[in-house]
C-alpha cells in the first residue's frame, strides 16, 4: 500500500504535465488551422493579384504598339526640321511675352547647336530677384497707371514664438 501511494503521488505531476501539454497541443493545433487558413486565402489574393498584373501588361503592351504604329505613321507625315524651325520661332516670342508681363529684368538667349549630333535649341535663361526701376517721365495720361504697376502688394510673414 505504501508503494501504491507513493506511485500515486509521483504520477500527479507526470499527470499535470500530460494535461498541460495536451492544452499546448490544442493550442498549437488550432493556431496551425487558423495559419493554413490565412495563408489559403493570401494564395487566392496573390492569384488573382498575379492575374490582373498579366492582363494589365497584355493590355499595356497592346496599347503601346498602337501608339508606336500611330507614332511611326506621324513621322511619316511629320518633317522634323520644319517642326524644330517653327519652334525656334514660336519659342522666343513666347519667353518676350512673358518677361512682358513678368519680371522686368528678363533675358533670354538660343543656344543651337548646328552640328550632326543636336538638331534642338537650348533655351536659357537668365534673371535675378531684384527689379531696378528707373524714374521716367511719364505723360500725365498714363501717370495712374505707372503708379499702379509701381505698387507692391505687402507680404504676410508667419512669426514663430520660440
Amino acid at each position: 500500500m505504501v508503494t501504491d501511494q507513493n506511485h500515486l503521488s509521483d504520477s500527479a505531476p507526470i499527470e499535470q504535465e500530460v494535461s498541460r501539454y495536451k492544452k499546448i497541443a490544442k493550442r498549437i493545433a488550432y493556431m496551425d488551422s487558423a495559419l493554413s487558413e490565412k495563408m489559403g486565402a493570401l494564395d487566392e489574393k496573390m492569384d488573382n493579384y498575379y492575374s490582373e498584373y498579366k492582363k494589365s501588361v497584355k493590355r499595356l503592351d497592346r496599347d503601346v504598339g498602337s501608339l508606336e504604329s500611330r507614332l511611326d505613321i506621324l513621322d511619316e507625315c511629320v518633317d522634323r526640321e520644319t517642326v524644330v524651325d517653327l519652334i525656334y520661332k514660336i519659342v522666343p516670342s513666347l519667353i518676350s511675352r512673358r518677361g512682358l508681363k513678368g519680371n522686368r529684368n528678363f533675358s533670354y538667349t538660343i543656344e543651337t547647336d548646328k552640328s550632326e549630333e543636336s538638331d534642338s535649341g537650348e533655351i536659357v535663361e537668365e534673371s535675378h530677384g531684384y527689379q531696378v526701376r528707373e524714374k521716367k517721365a511719364v505723360p500725365h495720361a498714363l501717370a495712374p497707371l505707372a503708379k499702379q504697376r509701381r505698387r507692391v502688394r505687402p507680404r504676410k510673414v508667419k512669426r514663430f514664438v520660440v
